[in-house]
């Protein structure tokens, strides 16, 4: 496994405060986290399949599954089997891809950790410990000031310096469930965001993706894709 790819799991788990179950318990299903085509109903987002199964898809079908700690297209037509730990599967899997895959060949920065805060995107978060929310800039070659302007009371700005990637949510603007920000630099659009706080913290990979599908979380799970699918 790539050193980068290592080290995007680890962070990914570390950022939600994952341990990893055994082996033996998160092999034993993937989910469908994106799915089009003719078989979209029966492959819907957040659907779970056993490792053990096959999964039969028609022309123009396309679903992404992630496991414990990969994520991968298949597209159709053809039988597959739900786990890629099989020949069939290595010669039969279609490259990994996630919406972000076009960004990602014209070089677009890999976010370091799913719940890191993008603040080039924003949208809805999904947070487990409000206190330790850190953001993150995809480019950071360059000193700039960022302003977090809540629905009500005082902005709070950030020195973003040059080389800096990421800094900590400020302490001044305690986050709760359902509030909402907009967060403002020079030469930027406002970019709005929300959070939604999680009660605990998923127990691996494939709940974590849930969460985010259930929570509505869509540019995290997209970061979790992207990320896993790089190994």
């Amino acid at each position: 496994m790539p050193v980068r790819s290592k080290r995007f799991s680890l962070l990914a788990l570390a950022g939600f405060g994952l341990a990893m179950a055994s082996t033996a318990a998160i092999a034993a299903n993937v989910m469908v986290v994106r799915s089009s085509g003719p078989s979209a109903k029966v492959y819907p987002p957040g659907k779970t399949i056993p490792t053990s199964a096959k999964i039969a898809l028609q022309p123009g079908d396309s679903i992404t599954l992630i496991g414990s700690n990969s994520a991968r297209t298949l597209r159709g037509p053809g039988t597959f089997p739900a786990s890629a730990s099989g020949s069939e599967s290595l010669a039969m899997v279609a490259n990994r891809r996630s919406r972000f895959g076009a960004l990602r060949a014209a070089d677009y920065p890999q976010n370091p950790s799913p719940w890191n805060v993008d603040v080039s995107k924003g949208g809805k978060i999904c947070v487990v410990d409000p206190a330790s929310i850190m953001l993150w800039r995809p480019y950071a070659t360059d000193t700039v000031e960022l302003r977090i302007l809540p629905a009500s009371g005082a902005p709070q700005t950030i020195e973003w310096a040059a080389g800096q990637a990421t800094a900590k949510w400020p302490a001044a603007l305690p986050v709760a469930d359902g509030s909402s920000y907009k967060l403002e630099s020079e030469g930027s659009d406002p970019v709005p965001v929300s959070f939604v706080t999680v009660n605990s913290a998923p127990g691996d990979m494939v709940a974590a993706a849930q969460t985010l599908i259930d929570k509505g979380c869509d540019g995290q799970l997209d970061a979790l894709v992207e990320g896993l699918g790089k190994q």
